[in-house]
Formats: structure tokens, C-alpha cells, sequence
């Protein structure tokens, strides 16, 4: 059975990435955002470190302490110079796929509200 994010990647298979409308999901409240679909990103899912607190305060979630801190490569397989300290863990949606329980890292990913990986 394929995830929702190989079905997307398959409707798009011409793109190595492409923009995509997702909703955060908690269970009275959702948050929707303009996330990064990178196929060739498919270690981590991630959202902006900037957008965590209108997201926890929407969906009444709290961010959560990583046990040991991650660093993440650049596309240039340098490592990026600043440390990922936490995570949220919530439901996501994409067009009627759902996914329960994805983590999240918290990071400072620039131009996107939320990079995502393959779930």
C-alpha cells in the first residue's frame, strides 16, 4: 500500500519537489500550511521553528524535549550550523490522506512552513 506522500509523488513525478497545501491535526483543531514535498529529502519531516507556537497554541500540543540533539546536512552534505532541540508529534493531512502520530522537528528551514518527508 502506498503512503499518501509516494501517491503525490507519483501525480508529480516530474518534480523533485513541489508545494503542497497539509493540515496539522489535533483532535478539535487543525492548522493548515504550505509544506515542501523534496524527494530526495526523505530522512526528516520538519516545520519552522517560527510557526511551533501559533501551531501548539492552535491544536493545544505541547513541543517535546529531544533526548540527544540532531543536526541535519545541507543539500551540499555540509553540516548545519545550528542544533534541532525538539519536536512535535501530531496527525497530518494531505488532500483525504491521513497520517496519524508524524513527528516533526523543529528547525529553521527558511522559505517553507514544513518540509516533509516520505511518511
Amino acid at each position: 500500500m502506498c503512503s499518501q506522500i509516494e501517491v503525490l509523488l507519483k501525480e508529480n513525478y516530474f518534480e523533485k519537489s513541489f508545494l503542497i497545501n497539509a493540515s496539522l491535526i489535533s483532535q478539535s483543531n487543525s492548522f493548515s500550511l504550505r509544506s515542501l514535498i523534496d524527494s530526495d529529502f526523505i530522512i526528516y519531516t520538519l516545520i519552522h521553528d517560527k510557526l511551533v507556537d501559533k501551531v501548539c497554541q492552535k491544536l493545544e500540543i505541547q513541543s517535546i524535549l529531544l533526548a540527544k540533539e540532531k543536526l541535519i546536512r545541507e543539500y551540499d552534505e555540509k553540516l548545519a550550523r545550528k542544533t534541532i532541540t525538539h519536536k512535535i508529534l501530531l496527525n497530518l493531512m494531505i488532500k483525504s490522506h491521513k497520517k496519524l502520530t508524524v513527528l516533526m522537528l523543529i528547525a529553521d528551514i527558511e522559505h517553507y512552513e514544513a518540509i516533509l518527508s516520505k511518511l
